[in-house]
């Protein structure tokens, strides 16, 4: 497997526009730019920006209505599981040992996006964090978690290294209920491919994860990338 080939221009359209659709950047429905401006943009040919807005169609990322335009077609999946099992506690059942590596911790003002998904206002103070969780040493997820100050102000870079389900836990009082999932395959991004080693012309899971505690609050919004197929997505309905 060679990681350091080069991926055609197509191809990083093509991914940054499915990244855009998969994190909400482009919502279900919106118009996304022209070819004319996407063209620009990338500082390609229409030819090449249309390669990749086909692949897109194929795949059934996207929807054109002639006259109209290109928009965002309906999301992949969807699911909910309400038994939750933390990274760390699923791969200690097998045996495994979980470290943390914490690539970024800092605090920045919700998106509308953040907004949206933690239920506070935009520009409120989110804990914005980067993990490389690692089970035997080796990298199986690339999470990235927003969750609210206000709500977790003492959460502390030592606290990270462990499991934040139960540091949620233990401020909160109050148990984990549910976690809603959106389950889509994206193209690994070159910072993905830097940490798992993979291939970046092989598909790979991202989950959309949200968090709800039993008294109904939004405990944290994260963006789950998975080092498929090493370590593979689960998800257990209850009746």
């Amino acid at each position: 497997m060679n990681n350091s080939k080069r991926l055609a221009k197509y191809k990083i359209i093509e991914n940054e526009l499915l990244d855009k659709i998969n994190s909400g950047f482009y919502s279900k429905g919106q118009l996304i730019p022209t070819e004319q401006e996407l063209s620009k943009e990338y500082n390609v040919s229409r030819v090449t920006v249309r390669q990749a807005t086909n692949n897109l169609v194929a795949k059934g990322y996207l929807v054109r209505n002639p006259g109209s335009g290109t928009f965002v077609a309906e999301p992949t999946l969807i699911g909910r599981t309400t038994n939750v099992k933390s990274f760390t506690n699923e791969m200690e059942a097998i045996g495994k040992t979980v470290t943390s590596e914490i690539l970024e911790f800092k605090i920045i003002p919700a998106s509308d996006y953040i907004s949206s998904k933690l239920h506070v206002p935009v520009d409120t103070p989110v804990y914005n964090i980067e993990r490389l969780r690692k089970a035997d040493g080796e990298p199986m997820m690339h999470e990235t978690t927003y969750m609210s100050v206000a709500e977790y102000p003492d959460l502390s870079y030592e606290k990270l290294l462990h499991s934040r389900y139960q540091y949620i836990e233990e401020t909160k009082k109050a148990s984990i209920s549910f976690v809603q999932q959106a389950v889509v395959p994206i193209f690994p991004s070159e910072v993905i491919v830097k940490h798992f080693h993979c291939d970046p012309e092989q598909p790979i899971l991202k989950v959309l994860n949200t968090t709800h505690l039993e008294t109904g609050e939004i405990a944290d919004h994260s963006v789950l990338v998975l080092n498929s197929p090493k370590y593979q997505y689960q998800a257990i309905k209850m009746k």
